[in-house]
């Protein structure tokens, strides 16, 4: 094409492109603005509702669970049983560690087997106030097990 058919169409879309478009000058950029406002209503009524449900949660977790008070009664006091009358019950307090270990492999009855060792150690420990003594128990344990494999 020669220069002035290249000018005179590129004239023509030019015309064409302004007619069809000059009206979207700033359009976007204003519904931008309103779709961001819109939004941070939204989130302020979520962040409002989220706060109030925590709010009833608490309350309800605090106040909720609560039975009445059923006002002090004054009666006939009972007397203080002494120290040989209170029931000794001994205080047991119990632990117990555990570790497994692998024993590697061995052939048990000509099948392969993988052997693992494991180790429990539990100690059961209670104070006894009668004779005013702390007892500690320790009970050592091992557990084998034996896990065939595959040999294919």
């Amino acid at each position: 094409m020669n220069d002035k058919s290249e000018q005179d169409l590129d004239e023509l879309l030019s015309r064409h492109f302004h007619t069809c478009l000059d009206g979207q000058l700033g359009r976007a950029s204003a519904t931008f603005r309103r779709e961001m406002a819109v939004r941070s209503r939204w989130r302020s009524w979520t962040a409002a509702g989220a706060a109030l449900a925590a709010c009833l949660a608490l309350a309800w977790t605090f106040y909720g669970h609560r039975t009445p008070n059923p006002g002090i009664v004054i009666g006939p006091r009972e007397p203080t049983p002494t120290v040989d009358e209170i029931p000794v019950t001994p205080v047991v307090q119990s632990a117990t560690w555990s570790r497994m270990v692998d024993d590697g492999a061995a052939v048990v009855d000509g099948q392969p087997v993988r052997q693992l060792r494991r180790k429990v150690i539990e100690e059961i420990e209670w104070y006894d106030a009668k004779d005013d003594a702390v007892v500690r128990q320790t009970v050592p344990q091992q557990q084998f097990f034996l896990i065939g494999m595959q040999t294919d």
